[in-house]
């Protein structure tokens, strides 16, 4: 069962924007190293939306091999069109991804009877490998309700995973759990992981953030989850949840902030986006000030 941190992978680019795969090496390994608990690529934060057919076909199989079964891998097959996000979800099936993380269109004139119709048809294409469902009304458009995924998940039974990315967490993790009620049926929540710590005291399964933090938010899990003491997750987590803030404000923002916490690292060779987001000299100050904030933070946690 997936549960957990399960970081999603950004795409890296060179300067011509074009895909880095040594660098999606190295972001494997290091969020193996740090103790992920899963890898999940090509969503919105992966710039999915911005790659073409078969960019998505290569990274698929690239991270496939690259991951080798050493954790479950969970890959984004959401698309403008059923026949594409079907062609991908069989190739995920078929190439050795865990799960497939599926998304509406994002089309807004999308009635239930399409809804029902499209997620059926991908979930279908998938095989025989599991399905985790996307809500992400800010960012596609389109509010997939809960009665709709229990109806879904009812009819179509390699549906066992949800991901909601509808705020107010806690609100959204409770009426999703009342929906569900005894169904096994695991509840992620994302947004850079804003809101983790409400998932976590909501009972959530597990988040897909960034892989910007993950040995902090492992750390919050661990404490949480393994140890019992919320109090020390909470502390660690209020140090950390201003950067999360930071870099949330949009979608765009998010992705640029990833890739330059992931840039100075060493992580990866360029923070180049196919977005379009620059930093103002302000923000760049700003973005400074939590960078330096998150490395005294991750060296306080590998000394403890």
């Amino acid at each position: 069962m997936l549960k957990g941190v399960i970081p999603m992978l950004p795409t890296p680019f060179n300067s011509e924007k074009n895909i880095v795969f040594d660098d999606i090496s190295a972001l494997i390994e290091s969020q193996i190293r740090m103790g992920a608990h899963g890898i999940s690529a090509l969503g919105l934060g992966g710039e999915s939306s911005l790659l073409s057919y078969d960019e998505r076909i290569a990274v698929t199989e690239f991270i496939v091999k690259e991951v080798d079964n050493r954790l479950p891998l969970v890959v984004g097959v959401g698309t403008t069109t059923t026949e594409d996000s079907c062609k991908l979800a069989e190739h995920a099936a078929l190439t050795g991804a865990t799960a497939i993380m599926l998304a509406p269109r994002p089309i807004n004139s999308q009635t239930k009877s399409d809804l029902i119709e499209y997620f059926t048809e991908v979930s279908m294409a998938a095989r025989d490998i599991d399905v985790m469902l996307q809500d992400a009304p800010a960012y596609l458009g389109i509010d997939v309700e809960p009665e709709l995924m229990k109806e879904l998940s009812d009819k179509i039974e390699n549906i066992n995973y949800i991901k909601s990315e509808k705020p107010p967490v806690s609100n959204t993790i409770f009426d999703l759990k009342n929906t569900f009620n005894q169904s096994k049926i695991g509840l992620f929540g994302g947004q850079a992981a804003v809101g983790f710590f409400e998932l976590l005291e909501s009972g959530g399964t597990g988040t897909i953030p960034g892989c910007e933090a993950t040995s902090i938010l492992i750390r919050i899990w661990d404490e949480f989850m393994i140890n019992k003491n919320e109090k020390k997750a909470l502390e660690i987590f209020e140090k950390v949840l201003p950067f999360f803030v930071f870099e949330m404000q949009s979608l765009n923002m998010f992705i640029k902030c990833t890739k330059m916490v992931l840039f100075r690292k060493g992580i990866i060779s360029s923070d180049e986006t196919r977005v379009e987001q620059e930093l103002s000299p302000t923000a760049q100050s700003i973005f400074d000030r939590h960078y330096d904030k998150l490395t005294k933070i991750e060296t306080e946690i590998n000394r403890s």
